[in-house]
């Protein structure tokens, strides 16, 4: 119940501008709708959060996950970080660096992380990383891609490991579609699981 409710609280969304996009995807195991939130307050704070819900057809179970942190610029591109990833496993607060850079084709967002585990009691490394490349193919289309790897690491062994990549084209609008993947990877053993589809997306 109590991470339930921190759910609800986390996912409401801060007002003013920000940088906000969707995409629904469907693959052969799992179906997700993906939502990244990026909210600059002034030239050093920034807010960022990346929340899925996946619903895997065999289990016919829901899976809501959220990570989210306050940045503070220090320097050029560089800063540090506080933040917490939540799921219905675990809640993970985690303190680290900030990497951001963007520009009319590139963007990236890199946050490595010490972490701690509530749930087992034990202190990681986390890493964060979010990059999105869409040159110009044409006056009305982009080529799009997108890759986003999330890493945790106890400090004994690997714990959980996943990579989002997406790869299509973008109108205009800002609308996108094409093909992907979810990957991920548990364990010491690295075991892999993959999961193929198609997605739609906006950004707004």
């Amino acid at each position: 119940m109590k991470k339930n409710i921190l759910f609800l609280i986390l996912l409401l969304p801060l007002t003013g501008k920000a940088q906000i996009a969707v995409q629904t995807y469907a693959g052969n195991k799992e179906a997700e709708i993906l939502g990244i939130y990026s909210k600059d307050f002034n030239s050093r704070w920034n807010y960022f959060a990346s929340g899925t819900i996946g619903y895997d057809y065999d289990s016919k179970k829901v899976n809501p996950e959220v990570y989210q942190n306050i940045n503070y610029g220090l320097g050029k591109n560089w800063g540090v970080s506080a933040g917490v990833h939540i799921s219905k496993e675990d809640i993970m607060p985690s303190v680290g660096l900030a990497y951001g850079k963007e520009n009319d084709v590139f963007g990236i967002s890199v946050f490595p992380a010490f972490t701690y585990s509530t749930d087992a009691k034990e202190f990681g490394l986390g890493l964060y990383t979010l990059l999105e490349y869409t040159p110009r193919i044409n006056d009305r289309l982009n080529l799009y891609s997108m890759l986003i790897v999330e890493s945790d690491f106890g400090f004994k062994e690997h714990q959980l490991s996943s990579q989002v990549i997406r790869l299509g084209l973008e109108n205009k609008k800002k609308l996108q579609w094409g093909i992907g993947s979810n990957i991920s990877q548990t364990g010491s053993g690295f075991e892999t699981d993959i999961n193929f589809g198609v997605f739609i997306g906006k950004k707004f």
